[in-house]
C-alpha cells in the first residue's frame, strides 16, 4: 500500500510547536488530514469539530507536567470507544519506559524521528487494518 493512495485522518499531540508543524507537514505531503495539537486538550476539541474521527494517533511521551503520551492516548480511545493505533515519540530509552509504552499496545519511535520510520510504522498499522 502506498501512503498516498488513501487519505487516513491522524491526530498528532506534542507539545513543541515547532516538532508539531514538521509532523503535521510530513503528514500533509503524504496527503493525510492532520489533526495538530499541542495538549490532550485541544486534540478532544479538534476531535469533537471533526466528527470525532481519526485513524491514527501520534504523540509525544512528554506532555507536561500533567500527562504523558500515552495516558493522552488512552483517554482519547476510551472516549471514542476504539482502539486506535499509535505510536508514541521519545528521546527516552529507558527499558522501564519503553515497556510501559509497548505495554499499553503502542509503537515507539525514537527521537529524532526519520520520515521513513513514520512512513513505515504508518504503512504497517494500515496494512494491518484491510
Amino acid at each position: 500500500m502506498n501512503l498516498i493512495e488513501e487519505q487516513k485522518t491522524i491526530l498528532v499531540i506534542d507539545d513543541d510547536p515547532i516538532v508539531l508543524e514538521s509532523l503535521k507537514f510530513r503528514l500533509e505531503a503524504w496527503n493525510h488530514k492532520t489533526l495538530a495539537a499541542i495538549s490532550l486538550e485541544q486534540a478532544q476539541s479538534l476531535l469533537s469539530q471533526n466528527g470525532d474521527h481519526m485513524d491514527f494517533i501520534i504523540s509525544d511521551l512528554r506532555l507536561g507536567a500533567h500527562m504523558d503520551g500515552v495516558q493522552a492516548i488512552a483517554n482519547l480511545r476510551a472516549e471514542m470507544k476504539a482502539e486506535i493505533p499509535g505510536v508514541i515519540l521519545t528521546g527516552d530509552t529507558s527499558p522501564e519506559r519503553l515497556k510501559y509504552i509497548e505495554s499499553a499496545g503502542l509503537s515507539v519511535l525514537h527521537k529524532p524521528v526519520k520520515a521513513d520510520s513514520l512512513a513505515a510504522v504508518l504503512k504497517d498499522t494500515f496494512s494491518k487494518l484491510h
